[in-house]
């Protein structure tokens, strides 16, 4: 089992969180993408997934100079070659289910994590909150893998560069400690949203959480045409008929309830 800070218990689960450099990209950059302030950006999501106060985190570089920035800034580190993956395996897609796999099943062999989670160490707008929303998204046993969505932003309808979502939202399924958070059951993934025929549809967020064994059972089954079209193997999931659920977020929501609130860490007086 990997070493925990003193944040690291979830409200529900167990999971163990990577925050990944790369995810989908099969060449590295040269040396860490500058973040907030000119901080590594893959310290700045380290930072944002800590002050979750969620999980078990590690993060997953690599180029040395990530490495290090990261464990300077107190990281647990490990590095991943990316030529390590074959070239026939659908590594393209946004969550990487492949690469977390193989560095979740390396870290933690016996299963001491039910949930592993992927948090790419570029994408904007991050929140500590949306991994407490993630965690909500799971609370159903008959679902297998988690995600987010947020409203589109001007000009995202009309992107085929932004993948979009379709969800059918549970109305029981309230996020009490996020105003205004809602959880649905995710339908259809497209970037052409004509596809959609005037649904409404969402902005989907590339932080995901697989439940272990729905982990294991994605990375062995065949991606499919459609799937590198759209550029995520959550179409994978879908064409396997498991179920992944979605919770909404957005980068100004309230915090209603923290973490540390519902672990009842507040010191009285």
């Amino acid at each position: 089992m990997l070493p925990a800070s003193e944040k690291n218990r979830s409200m529900i689960f167990n999971p163990l969180i990577v925050v990944a450099s790369e995810l989908g990209i099969r060449q590295s950059t040269a040396r860490p993408k500058a973040g907030a302030g000119g901080v590594a950006s893959i310290v700045h999501a380290y930072r944002r997934v800590i002050d979750s106060g969620i999980g078990s985190v590690i993060v997953d570089s690599v180029d040395d100079l990530e490495a290090v920035a990261a464990a300077a800034a107190g990281a647990y580190t490990v590095r991943t070659d990316l030529a390590a993956f074959g070239r026939d395996h659908n590594y393209r897609s946004n969550s990487g289910a492949e690469r977390i796999a193989a560095t979740v099943n390396r870290f933690d062999r016996f299963y001491t994590h039910d949930i592993a989670v992927a948090v790419p160490d570029d994408m904007s707008g991050l929140q500590p909150f949306y991994l407490q929303a993630l965690m909500y998204a799971l609370a159903s046993t008959e679902v297998g893998i988690a995600t987010l969505v947020s409203p589109l932003d001007e000009g995202d309808l009309e992107d085929n560069d932004v993948a979009k979502a379709t969800v059918s939202w549970n109305a029981d399924r309230i996020v009490h400690p996020i105003e205004g958070g809602r959880v649905g059951t995710l339908l259809d993934i497209r970037r052409d949203a004509s596809r959609f025929r005037g649904e409404e549809c969402f902005k989907l967020l590339p932080i995901h959480a697989w439940r272990r064994g729905t982990l294991d059972r994605l990375v062995n089954l065949p991606p499919s045409d459609r799937e590198l079209d759209e550029g995520t193997d959550l179409v994978r999931a879908l064409d396997a008929r498991i179920r992944v659920d979605v919770s909404l977020v957005a980068p100004k929501m309230k915090v209603l309830i923290a973490p540390r609130e519902l672990r009842g860490d507040e010191i009285e007086g």
